[in-house]
């Protein structure tokens, strides 16, 4: 769900302007410096591109498998086919994430790398409760 609405969000900004906010927002929280940041960020969007391939993949097998087919709908079965890839899609971006993270040990220390996380979430909710806050003014009636 963050995905999608972050990724809705971004339609208001281009992709570098939120990849520069999102930059910006880690590196001060983490308190990473232009030298850890420098060798940091190409990993850690690298692997967001990679997340993003694999959250793609999976997206659209569901969107194909799940649209109304005149003749027959998606049975059970393919149902949980479904279900399984997601769920095989969240243990990759998983798998990947630990890999990574061995990538960053050898850069950030292991409470900075902590601090990127937390940073990353504290973002994500941040963006969440601006487009919340934006959408509700779009659903005011102007008086």
């Amino acid at each position: 769900m963050t995905t999608s609405l972050v990724a809705q969000h971004k339609k208001h900004m281009s992709h570098e302007e939120y990849c520069k906010k999102l930059q910006t927002f880690i590196t001060d929280y983490a308190k990473l410096t232009s030298e850890e940041s420098d060798k940091f960020f190409p990993l850690y969007f690298e692997l967001q591109k990679e997340k993003w391939k694999i959250n793609k993949e999976a997206r659209y097998a569901i969107k194909g498998k799940t649209k109304e087919r005149p003749t027959t709908p998606p049975t059970d079965e393919e149902f949980k086919k479904l279900v399984n890839e997601m769920s095989d899609a969240k243990i990759e971006i998983a798998k990947l994430e630990k890999n990574y993270i061995e990538k960053y040990l050898k850069i950030l220390p292991a409470k900075k790398i902590l601090d990127v996380q937390r940073a990353e979430e504290k973002f994500q909710r941040e963006m969440i409760k601006k487009m919340a806050r934006g959408m509700q003014k779009k659903e005011k009636p102007n008086n």
